[in-house]
């Protein structure tokens, strides 16, 4: 003859035990609900749930953590998850870090990433420049802040898109002491 065992167990929707109902490393069973609770100390830990849709992975009340470090995979090659969703602001890979203020998209592919207009490229410490932009053929264009005297130095009047890689920049340009500055060839733009 078998020996029938019973854990604790309820049929009411959500229900959920207390430490009182249980006692430490004692089951229970939500039929309803599809869970399993053990008392792990002061705390209640679900241990099972079973979603009949599979569509979600609920009731996780601590942190996720592998018991060996570098040792397992989320999903692989042939089984992938689908889009991560995550509140935090920074992804760390091993020391490199991913951060985002919320706004802005890039977008990587197979023929390049794509930067949000006026990106910036880190030169040293905390020192960054916008990266070049894109001129109407496609090429690289540097903008570059054009003050005049009538204008005022203190604020740019406009900004001017040069290439820049340009085979040749033309202009003639008078100064206030009447000296002209003319063009420079080759990758050099203009000298101040």
């Amino acid at each position: 003859m078998s020996t029938i065992i019973k854990l604790k167990r309820t049929t009411t929707a959500s229900a959920v035990p207390t430490t009182g109902d249980l006692e430490d490393g004692e089951i229970a069973v939500n039929v309803t609900d599809k869970k399993v609770f053990v008392r792990n100390g002061g705390d209640i830990v679900t241990i099972a749930n079973f979603n009949n849709s599979n569509t979600d992975l609920t009731s996780i009340g601590s942190n996720v953590l592998p018991s060996t470090t570098e040792i397992y995979d989320l999903g692989s090659t042939s089984k992938r998850w689908r889009s991560l969703y995550l509140a935090g602001n920074t992804i760390d890979l091993a020391g490199a870090t991913i951060s985002s203020d919320g706004t802005g998209t890039i977008s990587i592919s197979a023929t390049g990433a794509t930067l949000p207009l006026n990106s910036n490229v880190q030169i040293s410490g905390a020192v960054t420049k916008n990266i070049a932009l894109a001129g109407v053929d496609g090429s690289p264009v540097q903008s570059v802040p054009f003050y005049t005297n009538a204008g005022g130095l203190v604020s740019y009047n406009t900004k001017l898109d040069f290439k820049a890689d340009p085979e040749k920049i033309v202009a003639n340009f008078t100064l206030n002491n009447g000296s002209q500055l003319g063009y420079e060839q080759g990758n050099t733009l203009f000298f101040f």
